[in-house]
């Protein structure tokens, strides 16, 4: 049965998936650490399940539980589906079994489809205001990448190609810089500019970034990827431009001592930045190499990944939880320490993987994962203790 504005499903449901997310995210962090410090050699199953279980668990079901804050409605059977199906695909990719891979992507792929019509009808149904927007855009370019991703599955369950062009690159693609930034700036327009309509210059900002994913996602699926790259550099250009001064001046003014949601916007808000500022030198990197993909510094790629998912998402949705479980969960040198450990750890990884210094990564990512795991403890034990309390007057 599906939970509306009207009573406090939305909110136990968004509650319930944050935490399914936090779960998956302990494997993330579980493989990422040792990885980076390079004291366990993991396979390319072990590697995909990292990232998958980064991408789809972590991100995609808190940018989910986020929607349902957002919107201030939920499917409560859509949110078991996902809270099901998405721990058992991240399961498949340790396996190795491509075909295992296949039938759970289609079933995910099934439920994401559900989640695209919940999230237009809420818009359509509700107050069409711009974060609203934004966030259905980010869910439906999520769901291209999706159907890419199960598509690639599905090819090589078969042994045959079936995604044309640079399938695995458009798949990244949609999943990263068309799906996750999009999703960062919609909740930028929703928790720190407080936009309750739309504004044209915020509509051009979020329609030049879900354009730009899109163009470069069909670009390197139709083997058009120096000319997709050049198109999307001047879409993100102008998305990029217009969230610096409509939204960033105004996310860095607060006090960043307190412990509240905001220091965890404003971090995020100068994320999105840097991660688009690193992701569009790398796609120059790819115009200016005329689509040779070995020239590219695989550093860069990983360092505008970990900008985005870490630096934008992460403070995005610990954000979130600050203000859904109260300021005052847990100690104060916790809540310090999760902050800064993360956001000066993910600083020091990213130069570390920019430059080419390992010991930069190897101090960085520990520090970076473990504050996270104080994150994830901090606000598991918080939406436990809240987990009966209705929405704070925060998120109205």
């Amino acid at each position: 049965m599906a939970a509306s504005s009207g009573d406090s499903g939305w909110v136990a449901a968004a509650r319930t998936l944050y935490l399914v997310a936090m779960a998956i995210f302990v494997v993330t962090i579980g493989i990422g650490i040792p990885n980076a410090l390079d004291v366990v050699t993991f396979d390319h199953n072990q590697i995909l399940t990292h990232v998958h279980s980064g991408t789809i668990g972590w991100l995609t079901l808190s940018i989910v539980a986020t929607s349902f804050l957002a919107f201030r409605a939920a499917d409560t059977r859509l949110a078991v589906a996902l809270g099901v199906l998405v721990p058992v695909y991240v399961a498949a990719f340790y396996t190795g079994s491509f075909a295992l891979r296949a039938i759970t992507g289609v079933a995910l792929l099934a439920a994401i489809a559900w989640l695209v019509v919940w999230v237009w009808r809420a818009y359509l149904g509700g107050s069409r205001t711009l974060p609203r927007l934004g966030l259905a855009l980010a869910i439906s370019t999520f769901a291209l990448g999706g159907v890419i991703g199960v598509l690639l599955q599905v090819g090589f369950a078969a042994g045959t190609n079936i995604v044309p062009g640079n399938g695995i690159a458009a798949h990244a693609g949609a999943m990263t810089f068309g799906y996750l930034v999009l999703a960062g700036m919609a909740v930028q327009e929703w928790r720190v500019r407080r936009t309750e309509n739309v504004p044209m210059g915020g509509l051009v900002q979020m329609v030049a970034l879900a354009t730009g994913g899109l163009v470069i996602t069909v670009a390197l699926l139709s083997g058009q990827g120096e000319l997709g790259g050049m198109l999307y550099l001047l879409a993100e250009l102008i998305a990029i431009v217009l969230f610096a001064v409509r939204i960033l001046p105004r996310a860095l003014r607060i006090d960043w001592t307190a412990a509240t949601e905001d220091r965890f916007l404003a971090g995020a808000a100068i994320w999105i930045v840097i991660g688009l500022g690193i992701f569009m030198y790398l796609v120059a990197q790819f115009v200016a190499a005329q689509g040779d993909e070995s020239a590219i510094n695989p550093g860069v790629l990983v360092a505008s990944d970990h900008s985005v998912y870490i630096g934008v998402i992460s403070n995005t949705t610990f954000a979130l939880l600050t203000t859904l479980v109260a300021t005052g969960v847990g100690g104060v040198l916790a809540r310090q320490a999760v902050f800064w450990g993360m956001n000066l750890g993910l600083a020091v990884f990213v130069a570390g993987l920019l430059t080419g210094t390992v010991i930069a990564k190897q101090v960085g990512a520990p520090l970076m994962g473990v504050s996270l795991l104080l994150g994830l403890a901090v606000f598991a034990l918080g939406l436990y203790a809240t987990r009966r309390d209705p929405a704070p007057d925060g998120l109205a």
